[in-house]
């Protein structure tokens, strides 16, 4: 089985009622196709980076589950046809081993995290930003002499 991550966006409208059935529902549809859940996660209610819908604001969701090909495309289906939904990604998790602990699904709860307390320094920031530390640094170099 492979481990896949989901990000959902739901509209901000959405009463704490419905995002406790939303995430029940996602849930159930990973639980009952044969996936194992491993987390349930939020972020909450967040500012967007730039408006979907018309819609500035949004409630963030991450599910990272296990299971075969046809969950996820039965979970894309369901977020598409689901009319609280703003936006979502499901990808597959490179960086996950297998080993993670699966989650009861009767019992799943969304987990509030803070992505900010996460967020530690970046240690490898990319070929573009090391070619453009050594451009820096030659131009440097040439307006010195």
């Amino acid at each position: 089985m492979r481990s896949y991550e989901c990000a959902v966006i739901l509209y901000p409208a959405v009463s704490d009622d419905g995002l406790k059935a939303s995430t029940a529902k996602y849930v159930e549809i990973i639980a009952r196709s044969g996936g194992e859940i491993t987390r349930v996660e939020t972020w909450g209610k967040r500012r967007l980076s730039y408006e979907i819908m018309k819609q500035p604001e949004g409630h963030y969701f991450f599910y990272k589950f296990r299971g075969a090909n046809p969950i996820v495309d039965e979970l894309g289906r369901q977020l598409r046809i689901d009319e609280n939904v703003l936006r979502h990604l499901i990808v597959r998790d490179e960086l996950a081993d297998g080993t993670e602990a699966k989650l009861d699904p009767a019992s799943v709860e969304a987990v509030l995290r803070h992505p900010a307390e996460d967020r530690g320094e970046v240690e490898h920031r990319g070929e573009r930003f090391e070619r453009f530390e050594r451009g820096f640094e030659r131009h440097e170099r040439e307006e010195r002499r």
